[in-house]
């Protein structure tokens, strides 16, 4: 019995340890991946509405050309009454025409707010 109760515990800490990303975090990365995989529906289901017309122009920038993810990691650096903010690791590549183009995601700090237990990106700065 205490081997299967200790056993049932070493489950449950390395699924949290697995988990460790911020519900900011998650956010953001979700948000990223939407514009990567060009899902309007999910990048417009992770965003603020105030930010709806600015990622939009981002995704239809991305419009005619392959992308994907590198090594994207992103972590919460602050947070205040008004939402989180995050910082991500790693790049967006940009393929067209035998050209890739790399937009580095270090350049940008994520405002995340949380919306009714939603987490909702709502733009960035430079």
């Amino acid at each position: 019995m205490n081997r299967i109760f200790v056993g049932l515990l070493a489950l449950l800490l390395l699924t949290a340890c697995q988990s460790g990303a911020s519900p900011a975090e998650r956010a953001v990365q979700g948000f990223l991946q939407a514009l990567a995989d060009k899902n309007e529906a999910e990048v417009v289901s992770l965003i603020c509405p105030d930010y709806e017309t600015d990622a939009l122009l981002e995704l239809d920038s991305l419009a005619l050309v392959r992308t994907s993810l590198k090594a994207v990691s992103c972590k919460q650096v602050g947070a205040d009454d008004k939402g989180a903010q995050v910082v991500c690791q790693g790049s967006i590549e940009a393929s067209y025409n035998g050209e890739t183009r790399t937009f580095d995601l270090a350049l940008r700090t994520y405002t995340v707010v949380n919306s009714g237990g939603d987490w909702l990106v709502c733009g960035y700065k430079k």
